[in-house]
């Protein structure tokens, strides 16, 4: 069994002059090297578990633990240390003039050696794709290059841990299909641990874990396919059913004995094409 990377237990907080808690007993975990998906719509307590991961805010009740410390006001900053977080908005992340520059920012402030550091920066733009860009201006790229970039200036500072605040949700289909491949690419070359939170069920096919959550509590939790597996019940708090999972069904509905768990596109087309053959 891999050791904890997070563990969350009893987690509640009411913000000020509100009648009822925003999250209430939230209890989760991540082990080192998985990709678990914070899903929920707009206010079902998400985005607060988020902050209070981040430490943004404080909790009412409850404990969270990152790589085995509890974190609390003494421990704030160095948890920060082996945390990269990647926001809604990458434009305010951007610091450098240049895509190189920018990456090569939060070395420069923790003192990382120049040689050691320029290796660093070289190889965290290659795992995101973006290599012909090292001198352009991160402002004038598309939204999907600047986000790849804001996780390239995590990854040169090679955290344990990213968290992924709607990280796609200002992002066209092209820009969002990129940084889920360069996260992707993270969790499954990198080992890295990947936290993301998300309203969008298409973003967690990939995921290892999903947890769901609705007013301010977590009503489910299981595998990608478990999660889908819920259909109505998704629908009634506002979750939409990923693109593929809606063609499975309907062809189910249709006739087409489909048996295995595909849950990508390239997974549903195999079956089908096997389903082909086998006539």
């Amino acid at each position: 069994m891999k050791e904890l990377a997070l563990s969350v237990k009893n987690l509640s907080f009411q913000y000020p002059n509100q009648p009822k808690e925003s999250v209430r007993n939230v209890t989760f975990q991540v082990r080192k090297g998985e990709w678990v998906a914070l899903v929920g719509h707009n206010g079902s307590g998400k985005s607060t578990v988020a902050k209070l991961l981040m430490g943004l805010l404080k909790a009412k009740s409850g404990v969270i633990k990152i790589f085995d410390t509890i974190l609390n006001e003494e421990t704030i900053w160095d948890i920060r240390k082996r945390m990269g977080i990647v926001f809604q908005n990458p434009d305010n992340q951007f610091v450098g003039t240049t895509v190189q520059d920018d990456v090569a920012f939060g070395l420069e402030n923790n003192g990382v050696p120049r040689e050691q550091m320029i290796e660093r920066v070289r190889a965290a733009i290659q795992q995101v794709g973006m290599e012909e860009f090292l001198l352009k201006e991160p402002h004038y790229l598309s939204g999907g290059q600047k986000q790849r970039v804001a996780i390239a200036g995590i990854i040169a500072l090679q955290p344990d841990l990213i968290i992924l605040d709607e990280a796609t949700s200002m992002l066209d289909p092209k820009g969002r299909r990129e940084v889920l491949e360069a996260i992707y690419n993270l969790n499954i070359k990198q080992n890295m641990t990947v936290i993301s939170i998300t309203h969008d069920l298409e973003e967690v096919v990939k995921a290892d874990k999903v947890i769901v959550m609705n007013e301010g509590e977590v009503i489910a939790e299981g595998t990608p396919l478990q999660i889908f597996s819920l259909g109505e019940k998704l629908e009634e708090i506002r979750l939409d059913l990923p693109f593929v999972m809606k063609v499975r069904n309907e062809l189910k509905k249709v006739g087409f004995p489909l048996q295995l768990n595909s849950v990508t596109l390239e997974e549903l087309v195999d079956e089908l094409w096997t389903l082909y053959l086998n006539k």
